[in-house]
């Protein structure tokens, strides 16, 4: 598949989420996802998880505010 080709991917919603610390690996953490379809685990470095956590915030910045009743 060349870089320019589109796939899709389902989505589904996130219901949660856990990050996991292995005391015998202080260089990764994991992080666990739930959705309708089961869990995923993932492992990330210091590096990932900064950077995640930026582009997490600044995605989050421009999403309108939820309105409470």
């Amino acid at each position: 598949m060349s870089d320019d080709e589109e796939i899709e991917i389902e989505a589904y919603p996130l219901r949660s989420y856990q990050l996991i610390a292995d005391p015998n690996r202080p260089d990764v953490v994991a992080l666990a996802f739930e959705t309708e379809r089961g869990h995923s685990l993932y492992l990330a470095s210091r590096a990932v998880l900064e950077d995640l956590g930026r582009d997490l915030l600044d995605r989050a910045s421009k999403m309108p505010e939820k309105t409470r009743p």
